[in-house]
């Protein structure tokens, strides 16, 4: 998103000169309604044409010019009555973030190749914080055996450390002599990887010291989402490298939702050829050659990975003692595939992959605004769809040689009024037993946000649990009897802005999430067999690896101390201290060395 407060006389000059379509947006200030008067000024657009842009879902009440048009999720279209400049004043929310100010806006006319436009932004002034309160303070002096995660014992010097009765998985000793020699034992093959990780983070020459480390839950997760901002496959190996180096042992991969369909499956090409292509919809507003663009509001780009690359992800991840369970959302965030699939339907005539029943005349929206992304869970070509799939995958995994602990059904978010004049109870019923059957069938398991899990019968509730790899806890504080993986918004989710401050990026809904808050996670106070905790990366507000970056460091790093060491005596400032201090020793010089964009305090 380009963000200057002025354009130069010159470029206005061109634009004249050229035609060149550029639009400007200037934040309003907070009224005493509670909104914001904005204004939009489209300059040199031709008569007849429309401007589509991106802008996060919200009501808006036109003032002057133009109406503004809701079409699906993020994506707004004005028609334009007349040549030259059109400028539009409409209430709106007051802009949070800059972030939030509306993006991607491109010009369409019949006839000619869509064009974007550059967009110039006028924001409010910035008001500076007084008492500074996003600076940590670093106290602690950082010791040769201080990383992160932070190791469970540490003992200077050469004299022996009291032998532990019972080793954890995971278990490992380094003992380094006088001389800089080093012994190492462990328990398994996860002790002797997570042993070297933590050699390697060993200031040299090595000082004599005794380690003793293990983690306190078999489960540590990290979710890359990269359906609203794709990632390639370079950057999702950097991402690996860096889950790796904080012992982090879990890729869920979120890589289908309503805004893409990021997985080749050979069987269904149009998957990845419509479901994973973004371009504007047609005059007609019909989606006729690809899904319209994401909140990024990119057209033309590819967002999938070939079989081989996901082969070459799989086999990358493993070689660093990370599994990948990758999600496909169902049966709500699931426009990409339905949208697809209509298209395969067009194209072959075929309709035994129907995902979305033709005379289903539900109203619903959705929790990102779509209207037309939940499945018919009562057509048995659902399911006909999902065994393709899972067969896919299933030997991803296999002819990669890596293993598959579970497939991912999501399960969150169905929007009320989904299945209009069927009892919702019983659609729920049918979904959760139909893909049951696939995975049982197939002898895999499944996962699931914590939705999936309630208001069931008791006997699919049982079977349910007996195929369950886990459930991701994340907006409430657990379920009774289901094994869980700790994913609370509050603590977890990295695309929560870190402040309120107009300058930062991400959502606010559960509140904002920095290393301190992260840091302060306390799994006792969940209930539920719990396995694991889990770093959550939505991409509806990045735009960049840098923005994936910044929203990860450094506040990733608290839900990884979290989940190496799990239970700790309530957290106090002294603990924090320690955490941020060794992180600014230890974490940042190695970002600023690889270029990485993080958050500098």
């Amino acid at each position: 998103m380009c963000k200057v407060t002025f354009i130069p006389l010159l470029l206005l000059l061109a634009s004249a000169c050229n035609q060149i379509p550029i639009a400007e947006w200037t934040e309003g200030p907070t009224e005493a309604n509670g909104q914001a008067l904005h204004t939009l000024v489209l300059n040199d657009v031709p008569k007849g044409s429309r401007v589509w842009f991106q802008e996060l879902f919200d009501g808006k009440t036109s003032v002057e010019g133009p109406k503004m048009n809701h079409y699906q999720g993020t994506s707004w279209y004005i028609d334009i009555p007349t040549s030259g400049t059109v400028t539009l004043k409409y209430y709106g929310r007051p802009l949070p973030r800059h972030s939030w100010a509306p993006e991607g806006f491109i010009l369409q006319q019949k006839g000619k190749p869509d064009l974007p436009m550059d967009v110039h932004y006028h924001f409010l002034e910035l008001i500076e914080k007084e008492d500074n309160e996003d600076g940590f303070a670093c106290h602690y002096e950082v010791q040769p055996g201080d990383i992160i995660p932070q190791v469970k014992k540490v003992q200077y010097g050469t004299e022996p450390m009291e032998e532990m009765e019972t080793r954890p998985d995971g278990w490992y000793r380094i003992r380094i002599d006088a001389n800089g020699d080093s012994k190492v034992e462990s328990n398994d093959e996860e002790g002797a990887f997570y042993a070297q990780v933590t050699f390697d983070k060993l200031p040299r020459p090595l000082q004599p010291m005794t380690i003793e480390d293990w983690p306190d839950l078999p489960y540590r997760g990290f979710m890359l989402d990269v359906v609203r901002d794709f990632r390639t496959v370079d950057e999702v190996l950097e991402i690996l490298d860096l889950m790796a180096s904080w012992k982090l042992n879990t890729l869920h991969f979120h890589i289908a939702d309503d805004e893409s369909w990021c997985l080749e499956i050979n069987d269904l090409p149009e998957l990845i050829e419509y479901g994973a292509h973004h371009a504007l919809p047609d005059w007609n507003l019909q989606e006729s050659i690809a899904l319209k663009p994401s909140a990024n509001g990119r057209i033309g780009n590819v967002t999938y990975y070939t079989a081989e690359e996901y082969k070459q992800i799989l086999r990358y991840a493993w070689e660093r003692r990370i599994a990948v369970i990758p999600e496909f959302d169902t049966p709500g965030h699931s426009r990409a595939s339905i949208k697809a699939m209509q298209a395969y339907e067009k194209r072959t005539g075929d309709s035994s992959f129907r995902l979305q029943d033709p005379t289903d005349t539900s109203h619903y929206w959705s929790a990102q605004d779509f209207t037309d992304n939940v499945l018919s869970v009562y057509l048995s070509s659902v399911y006909k769809f999902y065994g393709i799939v899972f067969d896919e995958v299933i030997r991803l995994h296999k002819e990669a040689n890596v293993p598959l602990p579970a497939i991912h059904i999501g399960g969150d978010e169905v929007p009320d009024g989904a299945w209009s004049g069927r009892d919702r109870h019983e659609m729920k019923e049918i979904f959760t037993n139909s893909m049951l059957d696939l995975a049982e069938t197939r002898g895999i398991r499944l996962a699931g946000w914590e939705d999936i899990a309630r208001n069931l019968e008791p006997e699919t509730q049982e079977r349910l649990k007996r195929s369950l790899y886990f459930l991701n806890i994340w907006n409430t504080n657990g379920i009774e009897g289901f094994p869980v993986v700790l994913s609370p918004a509050a603590f977890t989710y990295l695309d929560l802005a870190y402040s309120d401050s107009p300058a930062e990026i991400g959502l606010s809904w559960a509140g904002y999430v920095d290393e301190r808050k992260a840091f302060a996670l306390q799994p006792n106070d969940y209930i539920g067999d719990i396995i694991g905790i889990q770093a959550q990366l939505w991409s509806s507000q990045l735009r960049s690896f840098g923005d994936a970056t910044y929203q990860m460091l450094p506040k990733a790093l608290g839900v990884v101390e979290r989940a190496w060491n799990a239970y700790p005596t309530p957290t106090s400032e002294s603990d924090f201290d320690r955490f941020n201090s060794i992180v600014n020793a230890k974490e940042k010089p190695f970002w600023e060395q690889k270029g990485y964009t993080f958050k500098r305090r």
